[in-house]
C-alpha cells in the first residue's frame, strides 16, 4: 500500500484516513465523491419543447377558468386511477392487464394464473394515488411527511424494504455505472430538493419532472422508489391544476423513460432532465387536449 493523502475525500472514514486503504477503495472513494457532486448542480430543462409546456399552460389556465378541477373529476376518476395504477405497475415488471388491474381494484378479484404478489402490488399502489388525491384536495404541498406517507402506501408489501422509512444502506443500480448516494446524505438531499421544488419559479410541468428525476437520482428508500416517484409526480402537477399523469407503459414507452432518467443522472455538471420534461408534457398533451375538446363541446 503506497502513501496516501485522503484527507479530501469526504467519504473515506477517519480510520480510513489515519491508516490507508487499497487503491481499488481509494478509486471507489474518488469516484463516489465526483458523482456526489451532481447534487450541487441544479437541475434543468434548457432543451425540453418550450412551446408545448407553455400552450398546455394556457390550456390548463382556461379550464380552470371554467371549474376544472383535476381533483373532482368524479365521472372519471376511477378510470383515470385504474390507468394510472397500470402503467405504474407494468414499469415494474408487473403482469396484469388493464382490465385485469380494474377487477382487482374494483371487483376485488383474484387474477387467475397470476401471483399474489401483483394483486398486492397494484392495491397497495391504488392506495398511494388515492392519498396523494386527497392531499391535493386539502391543499397539502409536497413535503417529507407526504413522501414518507405516500411511499408507506406504495410500499406496504415489498420484500427488502421498510415502508415510510428512508433506507439504511449503500444502494446500487445494476444497469447503470452512477452511484446513489449514501445513506447518511439521503434526509439532507430530500429535504434540500423539496425546498427546491417550493421555490423554483419555472412552469409546473417541468418542475414536477425535475423533482421527479432528483428524486429517482436520490433513491431514498430501499425498493419502491420508482412507483412513490411516479405517484409524486402526479401529486406536483395535480397541485398546479393539471390532471394525474399515466406514463406509456408498453416497450417503447417504458424504454424511453428510463433512457430518460439515465441520461439525467450521467449529466454529472449540467443536469439536463429535458428529456423527462417532454416526455411528461407529450404524455399530458394527450389528456389536456381531451379536456379542452370536451369544454369546446359544452360551449358549441
Amino acid at each position: 500500500m503506497t502513501e496516501q493523502d485522503l484527507s479530501d475525500l469526504d467519504y473515506a472514514t477517519g480510520y480510513e484516513k489515519m491508516h490507508g486503504v487499497t487503491d481499488e477503495r481509494e478509486d471507489y472513494l474518488r469516484l463516489l465523491q465526483y458523482q456526489l457532486h451532481r447534487f450541487d448542480n441544479h437541475p434543468a430543462a434548457p432543451n425540453s419543447d418550450k412551446a408545448l409546456v407553455e400552450r398546455l399552460g394556457d390550456q390548463k389556465t382556461i379550464l380552470a377558468e371554467h371549474g376544472f378541477d383535476p381533483t373532482k373529476e368524479d365521472h372519471i376518476f376511477e378510470t383515470v386511477k385504474v390507468d394510472f395504477v397500470h402503467t405504474t405497475a407494468r414499469i415494474e415488471g408487473n403482469t396484469l392487464s388493464l382490465k385485469e388491474t380494474g377487477l382487482v381494484l374494483e371487483e376485488d378479484a383474484v387474477i387467475p394464473g397470476k401471483p399474489l404478489s401483483e394483486h398486492l402490488e397494484v392495491v397497495d399502489i391504488a392506495r398511494a394515488f388515492d392519498l396523494m388525491v386527497e392531499l391535493v384536495r386539502n391543499g397539502t404541498p409536497v413535503s417529507e411527511k407526504a413522501v414518507l406517507a405516500i411511499h408507506d402506501a406504495a410500499s406496504a408489501h415489498l420484500d427488502d424494504c421498510e415502508p415510510g422509512k428512508y433506507r439504511w444502506d449503500q444502494r446500487y443500480i445494476s444497469s447503470s455505472p452512477i452511484i446513489p448516494p449514501p445513506p447518511a446524505r439521503v434526509p439532507q438531499l430530500m429535504k434540500g430538493l423539496i425546498a427546491w421544488a417550493a421555490k423554483a419559479e419555472g412552469p409546473a410541468i417541468e418542475t414536477a419532472a425535475l423533482f421527479h428525476l432528483v428524486f429517482e437520482d436520490i433513491h431514498p428508500f430501499q425498493d419502491g422508489n420508482g412507483r412513490t416517484g411516479r405517484v409524486l409526480l402526479s401529486f406536483m402537477l395535480m397541485s398546479a391544476g393539471y390532471p394525474a399523469v399515466s406514463l406509456k407503459a408498453d416497450e417503447a414507452g417504458i424504454a424511453a423513460y428510463y433512457r430518460a432518467i439515465e441520461s439525467f443522472t450521467r449529466d454529472i455538471e449540467g443536469r439536463d432532465g429535458s428529456a423527462m420534461v417532454d416526455l411528461v408534457a407529450h404524455r399530458l398533451e394527450d389528456s389536456v387536449g381531451q379536456r379542452m375538446l370536451q369544454l369546446e363541446q359544452a360551449r358549441s
